[in-house]
């Protein structure tokens, strides 16, 4: 009891300080112990907020960020290698990024009256947010080089999963009916429980891909823990959408990995009224009432759907601009739908930007699958390639793209998977190595037809 309150009283401070050590290191180069520090701590926004009470921790994240790119230029700069090494995603995303602060300019002039940026304008700030997770895709692409490196950042990622577990499992006790359900957020503080069920069907495909593949029964038992109880989260979290989502990834891995285990899916979802907690079958029927009729919620979404699609017919290439449908003053104050969000907002061009984003990662994932130098590596790219399609399903049922807390690890596994990917393109080493990288690599054959396990390293 002691040592909990201890802990609770003094991990914020020393997070606080083993960040600012990191970031120290990572200025002179070290960029490890950064990059693990804030992959540990993307989703845990809850963590982050406290530690928000020291000189600097409003920008915590953000002082971690900039002294990961500052440590990776001056690496690049020793090392004689590119600063940014290509990739699929490369181009994409910087027009992405590109466009969306002219569709800010757009919004402000629709607002406002006048192409103007504003410090203080939450829609500069949204941006500002969205523009971290590609800048996280290209600082894991760019200072994670050895596959030791890529499987400590994917370990890492299961250990804040599953502290998003514990805070998520409780709050599932403390709000248990479906009339409360809306009080869970996880560690997420501002988002509620259909961003957190889709942050865990999207993550836990790509660790049950990993499953497949694993044969070190101590680390497979640990990754079972972690996968069991995302899916109690997902179960109880009471999202619809999630489910579908869920359904939808497991069917596509047990196609690509093993087709018998698609019959018991398919009883599952034969039998779905049986085999699932009643809160959960009363949630889904819940869809529709007794006339068969849209309930109050969904009919409330088809209604902003059509308002949203005329707002588009208005501006079909450029839309009314980034950021801007929720200060409209319309009813739910979001389209509860990415599409229609980004065509309302971004028009035309933005969501053809969109589509490419997505096609980029399914490409680079199923590139993997087919390329990958082990089954390690194989596994995680056919994982992330259905993680994105699964991301495609979760969106229309809401903003599961723009948010950092819960999109985040989306762009790092993207940047793991570019990495590994790169490997197999190119197994010769992708630094000078000084002698401990040295030993690292002897213990990776460079021999592309030899089975490399991940867990072996």
């Amino acid at each position: 009891m002691h040592i909990g309150i201890l802990l609770k009283n003094f991990l914020p401070l020393i997070i606080y300080v083993s960040g600012l050590l990191s970031a120290l290191l990572a200025l002179g180069g070290n960029t490890r112990w950064a990059l693990l520090m804030v992959t540990l701590l993307m989703p845990l926004r809850n963590i982050v907020e406290k530690v928000q009470d020291y000189p600097g921790g409003t920008q915590f994240i953000d002082i971690l960020i900039v002294s990961l790119i500052i440590g990776w230029f001056f690496n690049s700069v020793r090392n004689k290698r590119k600063f940014i090494e290509a990739s699929a995603l490369n181009a994409t995303s910087v027009i992405l990024v590109l466009y969306l602060l002219i569709s800010v300019l757009i919004g402000s002039n629709y607002l406002y009256g006048t192409y103007s940026i504003d410090a203080h304008d939450p829609r500069v700030q949204d941006w500002k947010n969205f523009c971290l997770l590609p800048v996280m895709f290209y600082i894991t692409f760019n200072n994670i080089l050895t596959k030791k490196d890529v499987w400590t950042v994917v370990g890492v990622m299961c250990l804040s999963m599953l502290i998003m577990d514990y805070y998520t499992t409780n709050q599932i006790r403390w709000y248990s009916s479906l009339m409360s359900r809306e009080k869970i957020s996880a560690t997420f503080q501002f988002l509620g429980p259909n961003e957190v069920a889709a942050f865990f069907n999207e993550y836990t495909i790509i660790l049950l891909s990993l499953f497949f593949v694993m044969k070190n029964s101590r680390e497979k038992i640990i990754l079972l823990i972690v996968i069991l109880l995302n899916l109690y989260c997902v179960a109880f979290t009471y999202s619809r959408g999630a489910y579908g989502g869920l359904a939808l990834g497991m069917f596509l891995l047990f196609a690509f990995k093993n087709k018998k285990l698609l019959v018991p899916l398919i009883l599952v979802v034969m039998f779905w009224q049986v085999i699932l907690p009643q809160k959960a079958v009363e949630r889904i029927k819940s869809t529709k009432n007794e006339n068969g009729e849209l309930d109050e919620s969904s009919q409330r979404r088809v209604n902003i759907w059509q308002q949203a699609i005329g707002l588009f017919q208005k501006n079909p290439v450029l839309g009314i601009g980034y950021g801007v449908f929720r200060f409209l003053g319309l009813d739910l104050g979001d389209t509860h739908n990415i599409y229609v969000k980004i065509l309302t907002e971004q028009g035309s061009i933005g969501f053809l930007l969109f589509l490419i984003m997505l096609f980029c990662f399914i490409k680079e994932g199923f590139l993997l699958y087919q390329k990958g130098q082990d089954d390690a590596d194989k596994a995680l790219g056919l994982g992330f390639f259905i993680c994105i399609f699964i991301l495609i399903f979760n969106n229309f049922f809401g903003d599961r793209w723009s948010y950092m807390e819960p999109n985040a690890y989306l762009w790092i596994f993207a940047g793991l998977v570019a990495r590994l990917k790169a490997m197999a393109n190119d197994p010769k080493p992708a630094i000078q190595e000084n002698e401990e990288q040295a030993k690292i690599r002897e213990r990776i054959p460079m021999n592309p037809k030899k089975k490399i396990r991940f867990y072996d390293l």
